[in-house]
């Protein structure tokens, strides 16, 4: 008998250990589907990441701009003004500045002396005058920081 007490104490401890581990799985039993790829995050209806993406205005009508500007003559200087990027999803070439007082053609131009024909638009607040996004590519000046041009009317 003393030689099949280890044995018997093998037989009790894989009992235990079969109970802790819980009922052995069936042969029919139905498995979980795997769950559904989930899909890269949509961005929201119209919200892009790239400069480019957001610039719909295309390289002939911007070299058009700087032909109109080296072509025309000003109608009459406005003043210098610091712009910073105006709104990225607001189409066009245009500067927003406290300058004028209703929408015209101008012109802005460069401490280089780039220019390009805009669209001349009211400020409309107390904020520093803006440039639209396609404006500043067309200039080739940063996106980023503050930049001082001489606006012109048409």
């Amino acid at each position: 008998m003393a030689r099949f007490v280890p044995l018997l104490t093998l037989v009790a401890l894989s009992a235990a250990c079969a109970q802790l581990r819980g009922p052995a799985p069936e042969a029919h039993a139905e498995v979980a589907p795997a769950p559904a790829p989930v899909a890269a995050p949509v961005p929201a209806r119209g919200v892009t990441t790239s400069a480019a993406a957001l610039d719909t205005v295309s390289e002939a009508e911007k070299a058009a701009a700087r032909a109109e500007a080296a072509a025309a003559p000003a109608a009459g200087p406005l003043g210098q003004a610091t712009v910073a990027l105006g709104d990225p999803a607001d189409p066009g070439l245009w500067v927003k500045t406290a300058l004028v007082d209703a929408e015209r053609p101008g012109l802005v131009r460069t401490g280089g002396g780039d220019g390009i024909a805009v669209t001349l638009r009211p400020l409309g607040s107390d904020g520093g005058a803006q440039i639209s996004l396609a404006a500043l590519r067309a200039l080739g000046l940063p996106l980023t920081g503050l930049h001082t041009v001489t606006l012109a009317a048409r």
